[in-house]
Formats: C-alpha cells, structure tokens, sequence
C-alpha cells in the first residue's frame, strides 16, 4: 500500500540548493526530462498507480523543478483522463515559477513550496540565490490549499520563532519544518509549541491554528512509488535507497 506516487524531474534548476538530495542519485538517473513528452515509461508507471491503487500523485524533482517541465499542463490532463478520477495532484515546488505559472499551479490540487527563510542573506545560504519568492503573493493568488516546507539548517535554525511567526501572520495554514536526509543533530527547536497529533511517526503542533509539523526523514513511515527521470519505478521513500536503482547498476 503505497501513500503517493512521485514524478520526478531532472535538468537545469533555477536554483542550487547546497543540500539537494537528487544529487546523491547516480548521474544515469538524472536524465534531463524537461523538455521529454511523453516522459519515459509513463505507461509503465500509470499501470503501478492503478494496480496499486495510489489515488495521490505528486509532480516534484530530483535536481530541478517541476514548473519548469515544457509539458506540465498537459501531463496533468494526461493523468487526469487515464486515471481514477478521486485521484488526487501535487506540486512540490521551490515556487520560483509559481506565480508566473499560477493558472497551471492552480489547476493542482495542492501545493506545497519549499521555502527556507524570508531573508535574502539565508535564502541564498540555502537555495543558492538571492532572489526570494513572494509567497505572501503566491498564497494571495492559490485557489488551493498551499502548505510551506522549511528545510531547517544552520543558516536558519535562529530564525524558526520568527519564520513560524511570519508565516502565520501571511496566512499559511500548513508548515512542515524538516529535518535534512540523514541529519543526526537534533535541534531545539518548536518546543514551546502543543503537540497535537502525529503524521507518519512525526509529531504534529499548533502554532495559533496553523498546523506546524516537525518531519524527520530517517523516522518516518511512508511508502512512496516513484518515476525516475530514465523511466526507472522505484518503491523506496528515500529515493537513495531504491533497489531498483541497485538492481539496474
């Protein structure tokens, strides 16, 4: 039983994140699709998604963005005509594009943007620019639901009080402070927040309404189906940990 299935994209990026996990994936894998129509093995993975019934299907990368995929619009209308219509689409995106491609982004069901730090000194620390993404403007414009993930890191981990309070008073409703892949430092961080609830093994608080979960990939329990950018279908959650990708070596 698996709790989504990704699309994986690879190419240029418009950003350069120093701790982007698709880096770790061997270069064979990292195949530039952006401009591919249809994507490699495509029909190979909508048969996965409806053997498996997986009704959650997220468009994110390996080491680029999905805005920046030629044909995202239409692979959107693909899926939605091949697969079952409770079916539902995400993005994870850095929101780089986001507002430029706002009809698209809202044609998603959900939206998530990986958004580290409002300050363009840090910002840049972790995305490598310093050119910073309106996401006041982008949750003005969503007719979706849009939940914010912060990666947490040395460059931002003394601004969480203020990051959590900046995003509530611009209206985020879901914030999922994470962990880097394979962090063994824990910070002290959000303790002062109620624990509501857990979400794959992770604990989930209030910050005045606004959700705000602490996600740890090493811990947490999710099955995920994936298809590599070289049509690759792997089962594992953490890409770096795909058999398939060990088998085909």
């Amino acid at each position: 039983m698996y709790d989504f299935a990704n699309i994986l994209f690879a190419g240029r990026c418009n950003r350069a994140c120093p701790w982007c996990i698709g880096k770790a994936l061997p270069d064979r894998v990292n195949v530039d699709n952006l401009s591919l129509w249809p994507l490699e093995n495509l029909d190979g993975f909508i048969e996965r998604v409806r053997a498996e019934n997986v009704r959650e299907i997220v468009f994110t990368g390996t080491v680029s963005d999905p805005h920046l995929y030629r044909h995202e619009a239409l692979l959107l209308d693909h899926l939605r005509a091949r697969l079952d219509p409770r079916t539902r689409y995400s993005i994870h995106t850095n929101g780089v594009l986001s507002l430029r491609k706002m009809t698209v982004f809202n044609r998603y069901d959900r939206g998530c943007i990986s958004f580290p730090s409002f300050e363009p000194d840090t910002y840049e620390k972790m995305m490598g620019s310093r050119r910073v993404p309106d996401l006041s403007a982008i949750l003005r414009e969503a007719t979706i639901p849009v939940k914010v993930s912060c990666v947490i890191d040395e460059p931002n981990v003394a601004e969480l009080d203020g990051f959590v309070k900046r995003c509530h008073r611009i209206g985020v409703r879901r914030l999922v402070v994470r962990k880097l892949f394979g962090e063994t430092r824990e910070w002290d961080v959000l303790r002062d927040l109620p624990v509501v609830g857990r979400f794959k093994g992770n604990p989930v608080m209030d910050y005045r309404g606004m959700e705000v979960t602490y996600w740890d990939f090493d811990k947490t329990e999710c099955r995920s189906l994936n298809l590599f950018p070289d049509g690759t279908i792997g089962d594992a959650y953490r890409l770096t940990e795909t058999p398939q990708l060990e088998r085909s070596a």
